[in-house]
């Protein structure tokens, strides 16, 4: 018995030394088995994190950390090892070696299970890794070069080499200044070298492009470098001046960088802004144009280089180009007119361009002779801007069509420097200074006002673009908007008639005394916070405009020297101010006034004094809004926009509309049942666009339609229906069974519809250039185009043919666009998300005139049927390269695709 005890504690220690082994054996199978499914687990959760960071990649500059980028790549070096592993123990189980039983090689078994345990803990591991990760990503480093869109002019045929290998070759240039006239390509020429830069082995950290302009602002400058830095917004706001300028020059004397600031007008102090001087231990360079060469002298470069205006051939080429082959081809002394026209241009680029499109399609020899006696009669010496730019771009100013045109162009003026003016802001203000006519017929204006902007853009005088939001803007080169201010201020002879003030110094009580010689007064910007003091003498002040400033008060008596002349007053983007200025409603002469995009409240009683009122603007304003009943009642408003606002008493100030006889301009969104119901019943001769948003009650909205287009909603042009649950009919009186004899809405473009409880849209055959539709969160609607209207009906009624996009979401009960084929236009898109019921969409693969998009969900792509062997493009949206294919190859990429579940198709002509 005293053996007992330390026997039996000598076989446990021996069985404690075995069993860990005869584990690894005895639990084989159920360890494989564990070891799969925890394979799988582990594989959806680094797919997960995989997805995760790759949508945030797309949605801002930023890549995965370098512990997520560290555990990714473990994760995926284990599922080589457990896929090994997992391929052993099937091989194993197939000659039946694995069981709860000691097969007959123990050896090979403990070693399998030995390793599988190691592979499970190892799993474990990464697992809990997993969980502590607080962040996927963090922001990337700034690309080296961000690449300038740019087209090669013709002609333009300089080379950027030397400029090159002064800032990658020669060590000892640090500074290098481009200067040259107005007009003869610097930008162009700094956009080269960005370009070159993008493509040379230079092992610079990073490529900066500044635009610095007539009125040095050194914010602004700061600004764009920081942001290429990646210093967030949030930092640099809570910074003072000196820690700006501090963190700057700690972040670049640690890089080697390409700074290229364009349009230098005197001496930059680079130190002031935060950049450390380019030396040759640090490697880093300075590029900057002007128009100078004395300004090269004093910013001290190393190396001046003039851009040059073009020898006679390249300026003969450039001007052919923009004239037109078949222009210069369709008569024999058409050519010969041409040189003498190219040699009166002394090879300037932007006269050559401007003269050139200015003459593009007059094929007449007459029409040139007379142009080149215009140019031949205008004196101008090359020793100053006037002699050598002005005149010359005078030419395309003198030959536009008429007066109105000339006057259109002078007014761009008002905008500052590289400023982009909104296309319909800018016809507006035209329309509302009188320069369009007199009529009230405000869309007949407008129309006009895009014929001008359309032939100022033709002339060169104007350059076009669009912004994020895919509106259009245009803006004016530097040299012509000085060239415009010169002819606008009586050609140099009254500089102060026009006005144009970005800075709070000129607010000064000097600064304010030119007032009293101003037509028209601008002032821009955030760096303009107090107006100190009131103007004298504004007896000649017709338009003032304040915009995106951080003014939040005029001072009292303000509007006094000016309330007898002034008819045009923009206020809007200014979200300090907070209450109606004081003095306005005393401006008797008034024509138009804007308050968008401002903080007031209310409207004051006395705004009934403006009698000559035609236009208020007060869209999308910051808080909701009261209008005094009766303060509007008796205006002759021709044009009222409340879009994207909201108001206080809707009811009151909508019966009050309904009874002014001469609006023929209204844009409104409103909340109340009635408002909607009586916009649609009173409204038709003048509303623009209507926005119609959670009328609680409202079921339907009954239309009198009638068969004379003068009687119907001949100028709506937006409609939105926003959260109305209980709509469920647009009741068109002729109904929708049948195509319409004649449209209730001929000039609607855009419709939007949410969260509505529509069935159909059926009404939208009334809509025949209809561009947008937009439809989500309609939970019973099944259809947008409903059963009853003949196919021969629906071709009849263009429904569609003029759509340039259709967007389709959340519409759990969709089941069809419409069931008959429809003629899209070229190049119309489609989007489809989370619609699960719609399979497939009204596209007639043999009647499709040209290219058509569609971005869609993974699971609707599935089901879509179209020629396999139809030629598209591919892209996953927003990532990656567009791919061409065939439509077959592309539906199996996105069917095999694991991690993407969205992806857009073009389809090709």
């Amino acid at each position: 018995m005293e053996l007992a005890g330390p026997l039996l504690e000598t076989v446990k220690g021996l069985w404690g030394l075995a069993s860990k082994p005869v584990g690894y054996i005895y639990n084989l199978k159920d360890n494989v088995r564990l070891l799969d499914e925890k394979n799988k687990t582990l594989k959806s959760m680094s797919g997960d994190v995989k997805t995760k960071v790759e949508c945030e990649e797309v949605e801002a500059h930023v890549g995965p950390t370098k512990q997520v980028e560290d555990w990714l790549g473990r994760v995926q070096k284990f599922f080589g090892e457990v896929d090994q592993i997992l391929r052993e123990a099937r091989e194993r189980d197939e000659i039946k070696c694995l069981s709860r039983w000691l097969p007959r090689n123990c050896w090979s078994s403990y070693k399998l299970g030995k390793r599988v345990d190691q592979l499970l803990n190892e799993m474990r591991q990464l697992q809990n890794e997993r969980e502590k990760f607080i962040d996927l990503t963090s922001p990337l480093p700034p690309p080296p070069v961000l690449k300038k869109p740019m087209d090669k002019p013709v002609g333009l045929d300089f080379s950027p080499n030397k400029v090159l290998k002064w800032l990658v070759d020669e060590k000892q240039v640090g500074v290098i200044g481009l200067y040259g006239t107005g007009g003869v390509g610097k930008t162009t020429f700094m956009k080269r070298i960005n370009e070159e830069l993008s493509h040379a082995n230079h092992k610079f950290d990073v490529v900066i492009w500044v635009v610095v302009s007539r009125q040095v602002n050194e914010d602004s400058i700061q600004d764009a470098i920081r942001k290429r830095l990646n210093i967030t917004d949030e930092s640099w706001g809570r910074w003072t001046q000196d820690d700006r300028i501090n963190h700057l020059l700690k972040r670049l004397t640690n890089k080697k960088f390409v700074l290229l600031i364009d349009d230098v007008w005197e001496r930059l102090d680079l130190s002031k802004i935060g950049v450390p001087p380019p030396s040759f231990e640090n490697g880093s360079k300075v590029v900057f144009t002007t128009r100078s060469e004395q300004v090269c002298y004093q910013m001290q470069a190393d190396k001046i280089l003039e851009v040059q205006c073009l020898n006679f051939k390249e300026a003969l080429a450039l001007f052919e180009n923009n004239v037109g082959k078949s222009t210069i081809d369709s008569h024999p002394d058409i050519l010969e007119l041409a040189k003498d026209i190219v040699q009166e241009c002394k090879g300037l680029p932007l006269a050559l361009i401007t003269v050139g499109r200015a003459m593009a399609g007059r094929k007449k020899p007459s029409e040139w002779k007379g142009a080149l006696g215009t140019l031949k009669n205008i004196p101008y010496k090359l020793s100053g801007m006037v002699e050598d730019v002005y005149h010359i771009l005078e030419f395309s100013y003198i030959s536009l069509n008429d007066s109105t045109d000339q006057l259109c162009f002078l007014y761009c003026c008002l905008f500052p420097e590289d400023y982009h003016i909104g296309s319909r802001d800018l016809i507006e203000l035209w329309i509302g200074e009188g320069l369009l006519g007199d009529t009230n017929d405000v869309y007949n204006m407008r129309e006009k006002g895009e014929y001008i902007l359309g032939s100022l853009k033709m002339a060169c005088l104007l350059e076009s673009g669009r912004d994020d939001d895919e509106e259009e803007y245009v803006k004016m080169h530097d040299v012509i908007r000085d060239m415009a201010i010169w002819i606008a201020c009586d050609h140099g002879k009254n500089e102060n008639k026009l006005l144009v003030i970005e800075n709070e110094e000129d607010m000064s009580t000097k600064g304010m005394s030119k007032w009293g010689e101003a037509e028209k007064v601008s002032l821009w910007g955030k760096w303009i916070s107090n107006i100190h003091q009131a103007p004298l003498g504004c007896s000649q002040l017709r338009t003032l405009i304040v915009r995106e400033t951080k003014v939040s008060v005029l001072p009292g008596g303000f509007f006094e020297s000016m309330a007898a002349c002034l008819t045009v007053l923009d206020l809007s983007d200014n979200d300090n101010i907070k209450s109606f200025p004081e003095g306005i409603c005393n401006l008797i002469s008034l024509q138009y006034l804007n308050l968008s995009r401002t903080c007031i409240r209310e409207l004051p009683k006395e705004i009934s004094n403006l009698t000559c009122l035609q236009w208020l603007l007060l869209y999308y304003m910051k808080k909701r809004i009261l209008i005094p009943i009766g303060a509007i009642a008796s205006l002759p408003l021709n044009v009222f926009s409340m879009w994207g606002s909201s108001l206080e008493n809707e009811e009151e100030v909508v019966e009050e509309l309904g009874r002014m006889q001469g609006l023929t301009d209204l844009s409104i969104k409103v909340n109340k049942s009635s408002s909607a119901l009586k916009i649609f019943q009173s409204f038709q001769r003048c509303i623009r666009r209507v926005g119609i948003e959670n009328c609680e009650g409202l079921t339907h909205i009954p239309i009198s339609h009638s068969l004379k287009e003068s009687d119907n909603f001949s100028h709506l042009e937006v409609l939105h229906l926003y959260d109305c649950h209980m709509l469920v009919k647009m009741e068109i009186n002729q109904g929708i069974g049948q195509a319409p004899k004649s449209y209730c809405f001929p000039s609607l473009v855009e419709v939007s519809v949410s969260n509505c409880g529509f069935l159909d849209l059926s009404w939208l055959v009334h809509t025949p250039k209809l561009q947008s539709l937009i439809v989500w969160r309609c939970h019973s609607m099944d259809k947008i185009i409903g059963d009853g209207i003949a196919r021969e009906e629906l071709a009849a009624s263009g429904l569609f043919s003029r759509l340039k996009f259709l967007g389709v979401s959340a519409l759990p009960k969709l089941r069809s666009i419409c069931d008959h084929a429809l003629l899209f236009p070229q190049g119309v898109e489609f989007l489809i998300m989370d619609c699960l019921g719609l399979r497939k969409l009204p596209l007639d693969s043999n009647g499709m005139r040209g290219s058509f998009s569609i971005e869609a969900e993974k699971g609707w792509w599935e089901e879509f049927e179209w020629d396999p062997a139809a030629r598209v493009t591919f892209q996953w949206p927003g990532v990656g390269p567009v791919e061409e294919m065939t439509y077959g190859e592309a539906a199996r990429k996105i069917k095999d695709d694991k991690y993407f579940n969205f992806a857009k198709l073009e389809f090709l002509a």
